[in-house]
């Protein structure tokens, strides 16, 4: 059931309407009940490989809240990681790894193939086994006391705005929310209803029209050269912004509803001046994640000393896995590690470029200076987009090697200056990111707020209006939802 299509417009109001209609004690059961539904719709075996990483999880953590010493307790962390992790390796990584043996086996003269059968890959296991993995990490290190109540426990797991696309949770933040008899509040209500708007306008109106023309570039790349390619590649983040950002709009609007609070995921990346500062804006749930569990578990000293290429190796690391975290695909990988190059770029360039800043007069202009690491952060970004995607490596370098043949520029600008379509996706994006820019400002949230129910119900209507008219109803699938 995607959030785009008419059943979740059904399901959505019937669960809440449900869920304030029982008694409190009955809720967190109905939740359950309704996560379970809304995941069983996709396919029956998906629902066995997620209780079966709820079952697992809970029954290590309540082992390791009966042991009072850390080191007692490694070996069922030990054994929830290789469950959880196994399976995610199992349905989503197991091809990947048979194919590079495979062909290692076909250079090095092996006969012996190992025989791999296509296997489906249940919706939504990156992000539900990250949640279970820093459940069970957080309770090993004492920070959590691990929750006994299987069916609350259960709940965190499956819940239903999060289970398919995160954000990734974490259980000292959300548990605790599912012990709490929430009240019917209309301003969580109207609050809820707005994201889910914005969440939808997003999807619909901005990223599922920005794919008509960033697809087809990607799916024949030979065919594209130059200005195309350029113009292609920032549409492909845009486009993928509009789509995750709406999809987590949704979620946390969703939750929102019935008195759940969702930790943000995006916070305006395109307003970054540095890869670290779009890092801690994109995806914040999955970097934060890795932050917390991975980067600051990795050894920092060499010799009892801190040293630098521990960290830019640990940078690598990290960004490897943010990269491979999000498919099988060699794109991913190199996606990974160039952002792992950013960074370690922008740690040994920095004090060059505070002293180029400062010579040049930059940091006396610190509204030129922003701007143009904004812009900077920007095509970096940009240019990480030709790995992003499942598409086939060479493609990504093929278009690499067209991106510097602008011979007939018109034949391609001036056609797009005459699609009106195409116009208004760019006006989308602007509104768009001035809109978020306008949100993110309190002052302009209290000043909406106060505005009179009549001009705040004829905004509400006008976003509907350009939602119906000029949305592409397609039901295209999240981007996300592949991972």
């Amino acid at each position: 059931m995607l959030f785009n299509s008419v059943g979740y417009l059904l399901f959505l109001p019937v669960t809440v309407a449900l869920y304030y209609l029982l008694p409190g004690r009955w809720r967190c059961v109905f939740l359950l009940a309704a996560s379970y539904f809304f995941y069983l719709i996709w396919r029956v075996e998906f629902v066995l490989v997620l209780i079966s990483a709820t079952l697992v999880s809970y029954f290590v953590a309540l082992k390791m809240g009966q042991i009072p010493k850390k080191k007692q307790r490694l070996k069922y962390l030990v054994f929830s990681l290789v469950i959880n992790l196994g399976m995610l390796v199992f349905f989503k990584y197991l091809g990947f790894f048979t194919d590079i043996v495979n062909q290692i086996a076909g250079i090095t003269g092996g006969s012996s193939v190992i025989p791999y059968y296509s296997i489906l890959l249940p919706i939504g296991i990156s992000f539900y086994t990250f949640q279970t993995i820093g459940y069970t990490l957080d309770v090993y290190r004492g920070v959590l006391k691990p929750e006994k109540n299987i069916g609350i426990y259960a709940l965190f797991v499956s819940f239903f705005p999060l289970v398919l696309g995160g954000p990734i949770e974490r259980g000292r933040r959300l548990i605790p929310q599912f012990h709490i008899n929430h009240d019917f509040d209309p301003a969580l209500i109207t609050g809820g209803l707005r994201l889910i708007l914005w969440g939808m306008f997003k999807k619909i109106v901005i990223a599922d029209r920005l794919s008509i023309y960033v697809q087809p570039v990607f799916n024949e790349p030979g065919y594209f050269n130059g200005i195309a390619i350029v113009l292609v590649v920032m549409l492909k983040m845009m486009q993928v912004y509009a789509d995750f950002s709406g999809y987590t709009d949704i979620a946390i609007g969703s939750a929102r509803l019935m008195g759940i609070k969702l930790n943000p995921n995006f916070n305006r990346p395109f307003s970054a001046q540095s890869i670290s500062a779009f890092w801690s804006r994109w995806h914040i749930s999955l970097t934060s994640w890795l932050r917390d569990y991975v980067y600051f578990s990795l050894p920092f000293k060499y010799h009892g000393k801190i040293v630098k290429w521990r960290m830019n190796l640990n940078l690598v690391i990290t960004f490897v896995l943010v990269g491979f975290w999000h498919g099988p695909y060699w794109n991913f990988l190199i996606f990974g590690l160039l952002h792992g190059f950013y960074m370690i770029m922008a740690n040994i360039s920095r004090p060059f470029m505070s002293d180029f800043n400062r010579i040049s007069g930059l940091t006396k202009a610190p509204r030129l200076l922003q701007g143009l690491n904004i812009t900077a952060t920007f095509l970096l970004v940009c240019f990480s987009a030709f790995f992003f995607g499942q598409h086939q490596l060479r493609d990504s370098f093929m278009m690499i090697g067209n991106l510097t043949d602008f011979s007939h520029p018109g034949k391609v600008i001036i056609p797009l200056l005459k699609n009106n379509d195409f116009l208004l996706g760019i006006l989308l994006i602007i509104f768009m990111l001035w809109f978020e820019y306008l949100i993110a400002k309190k002052s302009f949230a209290l000043k909406f707020l106060n505005k009179p129910l009549y001009l705040r119900f004829t905004a509400y209507l006008i976003m509907v209006f350009f939602l119906l008219v000029f949305g592409v109803f397609s039901s295209q699938n999240f981007f996300y939802l592949q991972f």
